[in-house]
């Protein structure tokens, strides 16, 4: 009716961006989730070790290393080798 304030114009529950208003609610509690989730992220992908390309090429030297030395591989190759993924 006139004046009770929950009519289609006057926002209510769901309507209009008021603070108050529980789709307004809904949109700042999103945000912050989204602002926490990235910054979890953020500062966990900081705090782990070496990851990446550096972490390849020091797993792929220790397997060419273990090959070397098991006898699988000459002195020849290994060198080649080793050359090959410092280029990385």
């Amino acid at each position: 009716m006139w004046g009770c304030g929950y009519g289609p114009m006057s926002g209510g529950w769901w309507g209009g961006l008021f603070p108050g208003s529980l789709f307004s609610l809904l949109l700042w509690g999103l945000g912050i989730l989204l602002i926490v989730f990235f910054a979890i992220r953020i500062f966990r992908s900081q705090t782990l070790g070496p990851r990446g390309l550096a972490q390849d090429r020091v797993d792929s030297e220790a397997i060419l290393k273990a090959r070397f030395a098991k006898g699988e591989i000459s002195e020849e190759e290994f060198v080649k080798m080793r050359e090959i993924l410092s280029r990385f």
